[in-house]
């Protein structure tokens, strides 16, 4: 019987080269013909030919993010799964082809039980294209903050030349990682097409100035503008035109009428109430604020906003009245942003030692950089966590962030630097650093913990 498969990891690395060399030995001890295609970090190696695409019996695709050129199997029986079924199993996979593999109308079909459904690959096709963006952005800043950042009344400023040209790479990198993210969320559902219409509404999204709004849509808009640009994309292909303008349909057409329709939605719908909930938040922490009796609520509100969408608008509608109010005199309410700011890498940086059976060896790694990039204030850091697994790491995260707010309005911690993270305190910006120490720990110890947890949990599930 002769076997081709491909396998395809979020990152690209161990799991997608583990998958494949086990697939091939287990075809050798069944006497089975097997050929595994890799899609990974280097790019695609060992690659079907059309040939033997045509001579295979069966295809198995082993993948928890999108594949390229799926479409190459289009009637061939076709077996979907997981990547980590054929590490466990890969035995009992190829011997379970005969009753599972299938073939209709030309798509990829595969188990019923299988984990994950087609928006979760595509939200983690653009989440792992981003990673190495978010890391490269967060060590860059990270490294210009520690060894060249002043603390002065106007937040962390990089003074020296070389180490503001480090953190100028820095920032670039990190507004590369919301198109980035968009793009590759489109280019999963719909291919090449969709990456400008997504990657251009993206970056509308995150900018305010075209938005007319005070602040950007953060990585949920990003996620959306994904969605939008590759369905929209997969409709218009759908559209019977003539011969004559099929050629400049996808470097013309689609790109235009994509980019012109997701900007102006975001431009003309989603702005307005955009800017209204950004009023409305600041309108409830004014309230608080004005109340004793609300200290801790408002830890609560606060935290939880940090760690909702992790620099996004309403981590920034936290972080700017904290900002506020270090001029009008209360630096006990950035006191509380600040012991916020750095749960969400730092938890799931810890979470990834403590739990490393419920992380892949790339997540361990992700997470690695995260918790360094908590260490120096930067909230951004758990995003590619929370664009891969939403459902459980934002509820870990905004719990954590909201104790740790909680515990910094207790204690009355205060922070005179417009900045958060343990950096704060080690540059004597807050009036206890042990105890601002104490808020952050405590928080990212609960956040970490009930990450593993849901995680576990799912993992049982499966």
């Amino acid at each position: 019987m002769k076997i081709i498969g491909v396998t395809k990891c979020p990152t690209g690395i161990a799991h997608t080269y583990m998958a494949a060399e086990k697939l091939e030995k287990a075809g050798q001890a069944l006497g089975f013909d097997v050929k595994i295609e890799t899609q990974g970090s280097q790019g695609t190696e060992n690659k079907l030919t059309a040939e033997e695409i045509k001579a295979a019996d069966y295809v198995v695709i082993c993948a928890d993010v999108a594949i390229d050129e799926k479409e190459r199997f289009n009637g061939k029986k076709v077996l979907s799964i997981p990547i980590k079924n054929s590490i466990k199993d890969p035995q009992g996979v190829l011997k379970s082809l005969l009753e599972t593999a299938k073939t209709q109308g030309g798509e990829v079909v595969g188990e019923k039980n299988q984990s994950g459904s087609d928006l979760v690959k595509q939200l983690m096709n653009g989440a792992s294209h981003m990673i190495p963006f978010v890391v490269v952005g967060g060590l860059f800043i990270a490294l210009a903050i520690a060894l060249g950042g002043e603390a002065t009344s106007k937040g962390m400023v990089v003074s020296s030349k070389f180490w503001s040209t480090v953190n100028a790479i820095g920032a670039q990198a990190f507004s590369l990682m919301y198109p980035i993210l968009a793009g590759f969320i489109a280019y999963s559902i719909s291919g090449r097409a969709s990456l400008a219409p997504a990657m251009i509404s993206a970056m509308v999204a995150v900018n305010p100035e075209i938005l007319g709004t005070s602040a950007g849509t953060g990585f949920l808009g990003c996620i959306l503008c994904g969605f939008a640009a590759g369905y929209f994309v997969k409709w218009v292909n759908t559209w019977k035109v003539p011969k004559a303008i099929k050629p400049v349909m996808p470097i013309f057409v689609i790109p235009l009428l994509g980019t012109s329709i997701i900007s102006a939605a975001f431009i003309l719908i989603l702005g307005n109430p955009i800017s209204w909930l950004m009023e409305a938040l600041n309108a409830l922490l004014t309230m608080l604020s004005e109340n004793p009796t609300t200290a801790i609520p408002l830890g609560i509100v606060l935290g939880t906003m940090i760690a909702l969408d992790m620099g996004g608008p309403v981590n920034k509608v936290a972080f700017l009245f904290g900002v506020a109010s270090i001029t009008a005199g209360s630096p006990e309410i950035m006191g509380i942003v600040a012991a916020a700011i750095p749960v969400p890498p730092l938890a799931t940086g810890l979470a990834t030692f403590i739990g490393k059976k419920v992380f892949t060896e790339e997540e361990q790694a992700s997470g690695l950089s995260a918790f360094l990039m908590g260490l120096i204030g930067i909230t951004e850091g758990a995003i590619p966590f929370a664009s891969a697994d939403p459902k459980r790491v934002l509820p870990s995260m905004i719990v954590g962030s909201a104790v740790a707010g909680a515990l910094a309005s207790i204690l009355k911690i205060t922070d005179v630097v417009p900045h958060g993270g343990p950096i704060v305190g080690v540059l004597g910006a807050t009036n206890n650093i042990l105890q601002f120490f104490l808020c952050i720990a405590v928080g990212t110890v609960i956040a970490a913990f009930l990450l593993v947890s849901l995680k576990k949990k799912a993992a049982k599930q499966v």
